[in-house]
């Protein structure tokens, strides 16, 4: 007899039910973020919108009447503070919504991998309850033999039973013919009538489980969904946010021309200095809150691919020039970095036509590392315009700014030498060059050290 055979396959087939049910209980629904946040932010960015709606209408109403150059920068800087609160909120919303579609994908490919598997286990399920069906087909069988072969022998009433009964579990309920068979036959029912509870229970339970798959398929169905309207959400968030940051560099551009016609000891000057100034400090605070978060530490071994060698190379090969240094401008004004330039044969910066050695030359990684951060959108990224940092594995972290454009993004892997952008004009300059930092982490610290204390020029 198979009988055995058929308890073992119930009992692998009740196990993997219960790995079915367990699926079901330990899986989690996609935790959404606050719409009320993303709402939020929506209305803030109106507001702004709607004021410089109004700024520029009454600009354009008295643009004729605005002679001095302090009106004019007043209005302007007033713009570009409006401007650029709509690209820090807009900057919170693609965060939320980077957020969010990150969750999303995760319980996508989480939930696609629990249906995979619940397909094959219902399968398995259901192959198993057919070959189930069939052996207890089998045993029904014998039982019927034997039935006949006590027939045969005398016991007639048998047939009747046999013949009277509606279906086989209620004859083999029949106290009457569990009497007239041996004490083997009597062991062999009992069994059988199990196996039928147990397998009648197991579909009902199969069919529990297939709906509850089909609810996972519809929650994907609507994760999907959700996850393209977010996609969507972001590329539409990301396209606004670079329009208005190429709308606040314009303005940038228009202060920029502005300067230039201000004699430097007026008050208007001065002003214009000082607020390029408190803008830098922002997008240090940024790059350096972003170290502080991501970036490695001294003390930390560099990864195997950053082929780092301890010895950091001159950024700009050939012969070059530095028309500014580490810590501050001739000025006084704070310089964390140094200003490089190509140089012709006479040593000077541009060619008998005024034109720049420096413009469209390639600039190098001083040491093998990460991309951490690349802005290269040709918008002024508060004065840096296109730049980059890479991180190298030990703690420090190199800037290269000012590019005309960048070659690498941010994740890529460079090599010591690797030539990572074009030096140009971007930001806040006066000619084109490649502003070149170094900074250290240690601990909770970013500090921003001189760059010729790590790079020697050749």
């Amino acid at each position: 007899m198979k009988i055995n055979f058929i308890k073992n396959k119930l009992k692998t087939l009740l196990c993997l039910v219960l790995v079915l049910t367990c699926t079901f209980c330990i899986f989690s629904p996609i935790s959404a973020f606050a719409e009320k946040s993303l709402e939020e932010l929506r209305d803030e960015y109106e507001k702004i919108e709607e004021n410089i709606r109004e700024n520029q209408q009454n600009l354009n109403e008295v643009q004729g009447e605005i002679k001095d150059n302090k009106t004019k920068l007043d209005k302007l800087n007033s713009e570009i503070d409006d401007i650029q609160a709509q690209v820090d909120i807009l900057g919170n919303r693609i965060d939320i919504l980077n957020g969010d579609i990150s969750e999303l994908n995760g319980s996508i490919k989480t939930v696609t991998g629990e249906i995979s598997e619940i397909n094959s286990m219902i399968a398995q399920i259901e192959a198993q309850i057919t070959e189930g069906e069939i052996l207890i087909a089998e045993t029904r069988e014998q039982v019927l033999m034997r039935i006949r072969e006590n027939y045969m022998l005398g016991g007639g009433s048998t047939l009747e039973l046999l013949f009277g009964a509606e279906d086989i579990t209620s004859f083999l309920a029949r106290k009457e013919l569990v009497d007239r068979v041996s004490e083997k036959d009597t062991k062999l029912i009992t069994e059988l009538t199990s196996d039928l509870v147990e397998l009648n229970s197991l579909e009902t339970q199969l069919e529990s489980e297939k709906l509850e798959l089909q609810g996972k398929r519809d929650k994907l169905d609507s994760d999907m969904s959700t996850l393209t309207a977010r996609q969507d959400d972001l590329q539409s968030s990301m396209d606004v946010q670079e329009a208005k940051k190429k709308e606040a560099t314009k303005k940038y551009e228009q202060v920029e021309d502005i300067l230039e016609q201000l004699d430097e000891d007026s008050e208007e000057y001065k002003a214009i200095i000082k607020r390029q100034e408190e803008e830098r400090k922002i997008i240090e605070a940024q790059i350096d809150a972003y170290i502080k978060e991501h970036g490695s530490q001294v003390g930390d071994t560099p990864d195997e691919e950053y082929n780092n060698d301890g010895d950091m190379l001159w950024p700009v090969a050939g012969k070059t020039t530095m028309t500014a240094g580490y810590p501050a401008y001739s000025n006084g004004n704070a310089h964390w970095g140094i200003d490089i330039c190509v140089v012709g044969a006479t040593g000077g910066t541009r060619d008998e036509n005024g034109r720049s050695y420096s413009l469209g030359k390639p600039f190098r990684a001083a040491q093998g590392g990460e991309v951490i951060i690349a802005a290269n959108d040709d918008n002024w990224n508060y004065g840096f315009g296109n730049y980059c940092v890479i991180d190298h594995g030990d703690g420090t972290q190199t800037l290269y700014a000012h590019a005309q454009t960048l070659y690498v993004k941010k994740g890529d892997i460079v090599q010591k030498g690797e030539n990572i952008g074009a030096i140009g004009e971007t930001g806040n300059v006066t000619g084109p060059h490649l502003h070149f930092e170094v900074r250290v982490k240690r601990g909770d610290s970013v500090s921003r050290v001189q760059p010729l204390d790590y790079v020697k020029k050749p």
